[in-house]
């Protein structure tokens, strides 16, 4: 586990906690390693949210569970974070906040409210509580004030002087605290772009091509929706609201006939309600690319939490046989490669793609140094037809040539029921089973295009670590500092199909592992399935938190 200070906001929601974060954490990226996440209740008022900032001087992708400084917004902010707390950790408020606080923890009174009306507005609280931590880490108070300005600009003169005094105001007590933490910052650092897995998701969408939405609100799936809305005049991006899920999915697959690259972002709960418009995806061959954002079920289980246990949904999804591929972003980088394959396959093979992702890793803000786009995903495979086309004609290639409604002579006809290769009904059974199989066929023609797994750690390949999604940081975390206990890690991105060249890697290993937030081993299973070895040893936490590094890091030294 690597050398750490973690900070912990604690209020209601619409107290600023996110406004306080998003200061800190692109003040910091400029001279750190940090990484921050959420805990949010399902209400939009009250209720106890928290936000932890995570900073060294190595690079992290994982939050931790212990706390070194609290701050309360409210009396009632403690309560659900007391397991967290340890002898040494401090605990910031106001005087009537702290008195929920047991005396056997350490607590410091801190008038933020009287720093903000010296800075002329009861409104600059939280930008007083910034300047204090700002500067009780030794933050740049430049690039602080930067972001200031940067953010009230357009309120006026007066509001930005206002916040940059309460600031300063907050920054001279934190440079004097005695409880400050020693500096974290390394002594070569590059600053760094931070983003959230939305952000990538969004510009791996736009990569792809994409540029027709239709979705119904589900959280965390809405944010891709909203946020290509706000992009949609400067790409061309058509966003449309459904009246359902079940429409949602159905309108995509109908702009794919058309000619558009197009995607619903969703939730399990939603997805539950597409599945029928997934079969009719596989009869088809149409294209779609579908987000699910993955969080506690069953039924609204817990709204705002994580988890990964919408695997096997996506995996069966509609009924009867055909070929669909997964994909699940790990690296924050992966959500671009991630989302602009997807319409790339989903085009290529004329399939159903799902991008799998969870709400941790879609609203954690982490760093990345750079990020590469891939021209090659903006390829279309659509033809030209003349008259004598045939939708669903046995090519040499194994895949029917793909036209669209007006792009060229032919007349472009597509059925639900099982049909010749005109695209006209059948009930021939010889020529259901040809058809039945140029479609599975497409599962052989997948392998050329496998997205292979990351591969990490002891270079010995005896104890494998495989995992999946968002998993990946905290693992990585807890590898690179035990290297002792001798795992390789295998982290993959595609989940379906499984390549099959780590097959011997799996088959010859003396342990294999599986680590993922679910309570039955998904992945474990499909491991089991496609590779046809046990997997017995399995970590799995389904209690709606990721997993902390000290916790993962306590678990896998008792299993050494």
């Amino acid at each position: 586990m690597r050398d750490s200070i973690t900070i912990v906001l604690s209020g209601e929601a619409g107290q600023g906690l996110q406004t306080v974060e998003e200061f800190l954490v692109e003040t910091l990226t400029q001279e750190a390693y940090v990484f921050s996440s959420k805990e949010v209740m399902s209400r939009v008022r009250g209720g106890n949210n928290s936000v932890e900032i995570r900073i060294s001087d190595h690079p992290i992708q994982a939050l931790r569970y212990t706390i070194d400084y609290l701050f309360l917004f409210n009396d009632h902010a403690f309560d659900r974070l007391s397991p967290r707390i340890k002898k040494d950790t401090v605990i910031y408020g106001e005087a009537p906040f702290l008195k929920s606080v047991p005396t056997k923890f350490k607590t410091k009174e801190v008038a933020f409210l009287d720093l903000a009306k010296q800075a002329g507005n009861r409104l600059y609280e939280n930008t007083a509580m910034f300047g204090y931590i700002a500067g009780m880490i030794d933050a740049s108070s430049d690039n602080a004030k930067a972001l200031i300005t940067k953010r009230f600009t357009k309120r006026g003169e007066d509001i930005v002087s206002g916040n940059i005094k309460a600031f300063d105001l907050g920054y001279a007590l934190g440079l004097v605290d005695a409880d400050r933490p020693k500096a974290l910052k390394p002594l070569k650092f590059t600053p760094k772009r931070v983003m959230t897995g939305n952000d990538v998701l969004t510009l791996g969408a736009i990569a792809g091509g994409v540029n027709y939405v239709a979705a119904y609100p589900m959280s965390p799936g809405t944010s891709l929706m909203t946020m290509l809305e706000e992009k949609s005049r400067d790409v061309d991006i058509l966003v449309e609201q459904a009246e359902d899920e079940i429409a949602a999915l159905n309108m995509v697959i109908g702009a794919w006939y058309a000619g558009a690259r197009a995607l619903t972002t969703t939730s399990g709960g939603g997805f539950a309600l597409m599945t029928e418009a997934v079969s009719l995806a596989g009869i088809t061959e149409s294209p779609a690319v579908v987000h699910v954002a993955q969080r506690p079920g069953p039924a609204t289980g817990l709204p705002t939490r994580t988890e990964q246990a919408d695997l096997n949904l996506v995996l069966y999804a509609g009924h009867g046989e055909f070929p669909r591929m997964i994909l699940a972003p790990g690296r924050l980088e992966d959500g671009i490669e991630v989302m602009s394959r997807a319409f790339y396959m989903a085009d290529k093979y004329q399939i159903p793609v799902f991008v799998l992702s969870d709400q941790y890793w879609l609203e954690s803000m982490s760093q990345v140094e750079h990020l590469e786009f891939n021209p090659k995903y903006l390829e279309s495979f659509v033809v030209k037809t003349e008259r004598d086309y045939k939708r669903y004609a046995f090519d040499q290639s194994g895949i029917s040539p793909r036209g669209i409604p007006g792009y060229g002579l032919g007349y472009v006809k597509v059925d639900s029921d099982e049909h010749d290769e005109e695209g006209m009904i059948t009930e021939s059974f010889t020529m259901r089973v040809d058809m039945h199989e140029k479609r599975l066929h497409k599962f052989e023609l997948m392998k050329e295009d496998i997205l292979e797994p990351l591969i990490s750690g002891a270079t010995e390949k005896e104890k494998l670590l495989l995992s999946w999604g968002s998993t990946y940081g905290v693992i990585e975390e807890a590898l690179v500092t035990n290297p002792k206990w001798g795992y390789t890690h295998v982290h993959f991105t595609q989940v379906y199909p499984l390549p099959t060249s780590v097959e011997k890697l799996i088959r010859g290993a003396k342990s294999i592992t599986v680590i993922e937030n679910n309570a039955t081993g998904q992945f474990a299973n499909l491991i089991q399935m496609t590779y046809g070895i046990k997997v017995s040893r399995r970590i799995l936490k389904y209690n709606g938190e990721p997993y902390h590094i000290d916790e993962l890091v306590t678990i896998l030294e008792e299993k050494q």
